[in-house]
């Protein structure tokens, strides 16, 4: 009877426990967890190749040549912080209704979120080779290929996530990668056509690109997990999250990096024609800072495993904040290279890292909800950051802007850094001797006994071991 009542409770222990993590997570089956096989692997190809085509350091890097090319031909007019907004509104479009595209996701229409964001992304390419006033520009190759592009962004890494498992660090360091690629050879491209075959066939031909690129992405990537209907309704609902200081200072971190991260990138190119570098030589310094960060990239993932993401993107942005203070000041070509090239490598960990830290702050079944209001954030700097550094530029000169742009990192390192700083005293106090014997063990008295002095003592029964991190909820 005693042997029967302890066992009935032991399983109704464990069958809730199990349950619960399981209904919060919405894990899959241990069994369905592989990195192996061709389905995985071809989601992965086609991830690639979607984001060498449109978002991140795809053809939004090509904005660097067009601003240099409005600044001098059709846009002639317009001040330089005024054609910076084009490109601004477009990145910033990238993050900014991440939360409403992942909400798609989670209800299962990551198809049709896929299919219909590609033929507006193809059309609003086409139709900015038609336009010829700023608010035309504006609207097609700013907003419309933003918001087409940021229907990738957050759904295509989230779809990732669910294929691989072990190697998921080695994925999503390639499908970085692949941004840089097309970061790389997409500016060259455009420079290369630009001066032969004129603006319109120009954008036509990356048109041409992205068409071949979207629809190997659309035959490739497919969606692993069935649509979840736990915490269906409370994607919207920011009251859920938990808003912990280390967190709130973690997205003012972010949103400081990013008012200064594109100034190089955007202004690069321009601002070396003005200080005598030949208009050809210019525009290949943002392919060369685009090559550095598809490197740094795929190095970052591999070593933020070993030593932390936080303890790779503190030093690494430190010395992007150094290369902005140093900007102004160069003016050969080799030193401009060498420029480029550490800004590259600086930069591209950043970019792969900053939703990582999330994962330690927080529950894990709010992981998503946070990286969303996150990545809204961040789009928010990049909407602000170019035009003010732009408008800094032709105020006050290239050494305030270069002034401007790096104080921006270097803040968002110190609110890192005090970040890391809580993170550690919190990891430290979970580990104390006094939490873990807490911890060690689950007190509760048997329901039956044959005698009176069992009823006042209890039993220790040992917890369930925890999942293992790769199977807890992803973004």
């Amino acid at each position: 009877m005693e042997k029967s009542s302890l066992g009935t409770i032991l399983n109704d222990f464990k069958d809730r426990r199990w349950s619960s993590l399981s209904s919060k997570a919405s894990l899959p089956p241990i069994d369905d967890i592989s990195d192996e096989g061709f389905q995985a692997w071809s989601v992965l190809f086609g991830s690639v190749i979607t984001n060498i085509v449109t978002f991140r350091s795809g053809y939004m890097s090509t904005w660097g040549v067009f601003q240099a090319y409005y600044e001098q031909n059709l846009l002639q007019g317009s001040s330089q912080s005024t054609i910076a907004w084009i490109g601004s509104i477009q990145q910033s479009f990238l993050y900014i209704p991440t939360l409403i595209f992942t909400r798609f996701l989670d209800m299962g229409y990551f198809r049709t979120t896929l299919c219909s964001a590609s033929v507006v992304f193809v059309i609003a390419t086409v139709l900015t080779a038609q336009c010829h006033v700023y608010w035309q520009f504006l609207i097609c190759q700013g907003l419309i290929t933003g918001i087409a592009a940021g229907a990738f962004s957050g759904p295509v890494t989230a779809v990732l996530s669910q294929w691989f498992c072990r190697r998921r660090g080695l994925a999503l360091g390639m499908y970085a990668a692949g941004s840089s690629l097309g970061g790389t050879v997409l500016p060259i491209t455009a420079k290369f056509l630009l001066p032969r075959i004129g603006f319109q066939w120009t954008v036509r031909a990356v048109a041409l690109i992205i068409i071949l690129g979207l629809g190997l992405g659309n035959l490739t990537i497919k969606q692993r997990k069935p649509p979840s209907l736990a915490n269906k309704d409370s994607r919207f609902n920011l009251s859920l999250i938990s808003w912990s200081k280390a967190y709130i200072v973690y997205c003012c971190a972010v949103f400081s990096v990013y008012l200064g991260y594109y100034t190089f990138t955007t202004y690069v190119a321009a601002s070396s024609i003005t200080v005598g570098i030949s208009a050809g030589f210019s525009f290949y310094l943002l392919s060369i800072c685009n090559a550095s960060s598809g490197l740094s990239r795929v190095a970052s993932g591999l070593i933020a495993d070993k030593i932390g993401a936080m303890n790779l993107m503190i030093p690494v942005t430190t010395l992007s904040a150094v290369v902005y203070f140093a900007w102004p000041f160069c003016r050969s070509e080799a030193v401009l290279v060498f420029l480029s090239i550490v800004y590259g490598i600086s930069i591209g960990p950043f970019a792969s890292l900053v939703p990582s830290p999330i994962l330690d702050i927080g529950e894990r079944d709010q992981t998503g909800n946070r990286i969303g209001v996150l990545l809204s954030v961040a789009g928010i700097a990049m909407l602000l950051g170019t035009p003010v550094s732009g408008a800094i530029n032709r105020s006050k000169g290239p050494i305030s802007m270069g002034v401007y742009a790096g104080s921006m990192m270097l803040f968002g390192v110190i609110l890192m850094v005090i970040v890391r700083h809580w993170l550690r005293k919190g990891i430290l106090h979970q580990n104390s001797p006094e939490k873990r014997e807490s911890l060690n063990s689950i007190q509760f008295p048997l329901l039956e006994y044959s005698t009176p002095s069992q009823r006042e003592q209890p039993i220790t029964v040992t917890p369930l071991p925890p999942l293992p991190a790769c199977l807890m909820a992803q973004p």
